[in-house]
């Protein structure tokens, strides 16, 4: 078992995880990355804004394991509806 940690970068916001979670081993640790961001990818986003979110994780050494990173935009009819409001 070890310990990683998940710091949260968010179009220029910045979460350090200083607690870290014990998994099983790196693929535990990209599984729980996807989670998280997935779950952080359900915040509305405002129409016609870019956002890109990313979680690094670190093992126990303080070394840079993995980053997962997820973009999106609103287009389309949603958009163009929220730009007419």
């Amino acid at each position: 078992m070890h310990r990683y940690f998940f710091d949260l970068e968010a179009e220029g916001f910045d979460a350090r995880d200083d607690v870290g979670v014990v998994l099983a081993d790196a693929r535990a640790a990209r599984a729980e990355a996807v989670h998280a961001l997935r779950s952080c990818a359900m915040a509305p986003l405002p129409c016609g804004q870019a956002a890109g979110l990313a979680m690094k994780v670190r093992d126990e050494t303080g070394r840079t394991v993995l980053r997962v990173a997820l973009g999106g935009i609103v287009r389309g009819d949603v958009a163009a509806q929220c730009l007419s409001a």
